[in-house]
């Protein structure tokens, strides 16, 4: 959907558009909400005045008067009963399977074959964690060379001694 912008809008209110235009412009007013807000900004107080005069006190009221009597439609208790029934039918299927599966020793079995799952699967060696692999590698690095050069220090100073 094509949007106007508030020049557009401004040229609309003015009538300085084709009629062709104003009548495609008109319609999409009538389905964006957003193109709406646009153009309701560019009512100013005036204009609200002067409609004011073309409008009657009573208008509201003839208005309402007018509109055909609605009639007020109840919702119907058979959807909602429907809906139960179903729901209903639902729980008995899924408890009807749970007796069936229970009195046949589903469950007994299950709990048997379990155990005896848990203890033939294998647990794979788990994959080594490159990034704390290089990690440890550089502390280990690190510390092997600052202990060299704590015992270069020592042999240095041993020697300074012995002499």
């Amino acid at each position: 959907m094509k949007h106007y912008d508030y020049i557009e809008w401004l040229l609309y209110k003015n009538k300085m558009l084709t009629k062709e235009k104003l009548d495609e412009m008109e319609q999409h007013l009538f389905n964006c909400d957003t193109c709406m807000e646009i153009f309701l900004t560019l009512i100013d107080e005036e204009e609200v005045r002067s409609a004011g005069k073309f409008v009657t006190n009573n208008f509201t009221s003839n208005v309402i008067e007018k509109m055909p009597k609605l009639k007020i439609v109840k919702h119907k208790k058979k959807q909602k009963k429907k809906i139960f029934n179903y729901q209903f039918g639902y729980y008995v299927a899924v408890a009807s399977v749970t007796i069936i599966l229970t009195f046949g020793g589903f469950y007994t079995d299950l709990v048997d074959i379990v155990p005896k799952l848990s203890a033939s699967i294998k647990v794979p060696n788990k994959s080594t964690n490159i990034i704390a692999n290089f990690s440890d590698s550089i502390v280990d690095s690190t510390s092997s060379f600052l202990f060299s050069i704590e015992n270069i220090d020592r042999n240095k100073r041993r020697k300074n001694i012995e002499r």
